[in-house]
């Protein structure tokens, strides 16, 4: 017969993939409420089997490193597969010796920002630093190591991409979105757009946007919402005006 298992799906987001057994508190199966001594033995043997959950140290690193990506990625809002791809890369990062001399917290962040990077999604490794545990050097540092030894597919990150985000955070009317979305795509196939910050353009274009549409937005909120310098959206929009239509 062919083997059958009961519970929850397999799951890459923790250590055992799911697998682990948890014991309960306070009531049984029945959902009865416990008496004292049986809630004082679960007790003793939830700690015994905490205690003995951990195989190894590098078990006992995946499940740490897990645990952050994890709450990163709830923090930020991210999807079960895009945090399940994070915790992929994490495991991949520790099987290549690539955590020895760095640090957990950072290459979970690291993991977290290379998933988005690698689904086209418009977060900054600024954006994720400041969920982790740790300064922002060391999480470029750590995405820096796995960009470079796992060859990350990550598209080049582009303008177009931080135009909704940012349309959102500075209460935009669609209107304005949408020919943003259209000057960004125009700058993108002029072929301007390379090596700016892509935030930075996007709020640019927002600016000529609102403007078009006469619509309340200051370069400086722009900027502010991209975490860019006034003087980056003003440059941008100049770049902007001198190949749309």
């Amino acid at each position: 017969d062919t083997a059958k298992r009961t519970g929850a799906t397999l799951t890459p987001a923790r250590h055992d993939r799911g697998l682990s057994t948890e014991i309960g508190t306070n009531q049984d199966a029945n959902g009865n409420t416990l008496d004292g001594k049986k809630r004082r033995r679960l007790s003793r043997i939830r700690r015994e089997h905490s205690r003995s959950r951990w195989r190894s140290k590098q078990e006992r690193n995946l499940g740490h490193g897990l645990t952050e990506i994890r709450r990163i990625a709830s923090a930020l809002g991210l999807s079960d597969s895009v945090r399940d791809q994070a915790c992929q890369l994490f495991r991949t990062a520790q099987d290549q010796q690539l955590l020895p001399g760095r640090s957990i917290e950072a290459m979970a962040a690291a993991s977290v920002y290379g998933a988005c990077r690698c689904n086209g999604q418009s977060w900054l490794i600024a954006d994720v630093a400041p969920m982790a545990k740790v300064t922002q050097d060391r999480v470029e540092n750590a995405y820096r190591v796995l960009n470079e030894e796992l060859g990350l597919p990550t598209p080049p990150v582009q303008p177009t991409q931080f135009v909704p985000r940012l349309a959102s955070e500075l209460g935009c009317t669609d209107a304005v979105r949408r020919r943003a979305e259209q000057l960004a795509a125009q700058a993108v196939d002029a072929g301007v757009t390379t090596g700016v910050h892509p935030a930075g353009f996007a709020a640019g274009c927002l600016y000529i946007a609102a403007c078009a549409h006469e619509a309340p937005l200051t370069q400086a909120d722009a900027a502010a919402a991209a975490e860019v310098t006034v003087d980056t959206v003003r440059n941008h929009r100049d770049r902007l005006l001198s190949v749309v239509e």
